[in-house]
């Protein structure tokens, strides 16, 4: 059953078959990772600014992305039932995601203005970075969010 074969395989069709083993493998590994990179899109995501805010502080979010597929990141002022959005970044992803690994970062920056303090009263609220992936697979991520408590003044 396990014996030798009576006629030996022609050397083409051993390189060819070594040859297709080799780009299964290499594209089993690239989808590995790829797959990693549709699951988790929104690799890191921070949220900085002043523990008080006022007329021009200044409010930044830093975001890595998979480059899988386009993210967006919603930057928003909390406060009680009041929420507003001071600004929304969105990152594309690579031309090839499938096959390009390399990770994109992107950062943005608010210059708060009386107009976006003025519909909010002193005191305690919340600012919240949202980082929402694309759908892939029929599933979309779920979002990762930062908050951060601060002291709103006039």
């Amino acid at each position: 059953m396990f014996e030798t074969r009576a006629i030996p395989e022609a050397k083409p069709l051993k390189v060819l078959r070594r040859a297709t083993i080799v780009f299964v493998i290499a594209f089993l590994c690239i989808g590995a990772m790829s797959t990693y990179r549709a699951w988790v899109q929104v690799r890191h995501l921070e949220l900085r600014s002043d523990p008080v805010l006022h007329t021009g502080s200044i409010v930044e979010t830093d975001v890595t992305s998979s480059a899988r597929n386009g993210i967006a990141v919603r930057l928003e002022l909390v406060q009680g039932a009041h929420a507003e959005t001071l600004d929304l970044l969105k990152l594309r992803g690579n031309e090839l995601g499938f096959f390009d690994p390399r990770s994109k970062q992107a950062g943005q920056r608010v210059s708060l203005t009386a107009d976006h303090l003025g519909r909010f009263k002193p005191g305690e609220a919340i600012l919240r970075a949202t980082g929402t992936g694309g759908p892939e697979w029929g599933r979309t991520p779920p979002p990762v969010i930062r908050e951060m408590k601060v002291q709103i003044s006039k």
